[in-house]
């Protein structure tokens, strides 16, 4: 028996568990901005995955001056970039997100939500 099993040690960085009350939506993005998440004041974290080839830009539904957002290569948007995952948590999570892709259509993304930090 080999217990040398380094190689296959589980990585944290690779885990995503929704924790409780929690759930994790798929999405199939464009170009154009898409809403991903409705406003819930029970969301505390949120975790956005790109497994795909293209940038994914997130982006709150309204700015914290008021302003809508739109998702894309715009002022207010984070960029995910392909194979990341970008954890939000804190004030302000709990606000509609919309999300766009840099190019083309049928790019994969992934969010967890979570009720809990």
């Amino acid at each position: 028996m080999n217990a040398n099993i380094s190689a296959l040690a589980l990585n944290q960085q690779n885990l995503i568990s929704p924790k409780i009350n929690g759930g994790t939506l798929g999405f199939s993005l464009g170009t154009g901005s898409t809403a991903i998440l409705t406003a819930n004041p029970q969301v505390a974290k949120l975790t956005f995955s790109n497994p795909g080839t293209q940038i994914i830009y997130v982006c709150q539904a309204i700015d914290a001056n008021g302003n809508a957002l739109t998702a894309g290569q715009n002022p207010g948007n984070w960029p995910i970039y392909p194979g990341a995952v970008w954890e939000f948590t804190g004030n302000g999570v709990a606000g509609a997100w919309l999300a766009a892709a840099a190019a083309n259509s049928g790019n994969p993304f992934t969010v967890a939500v979570s009720q809990t930090p």
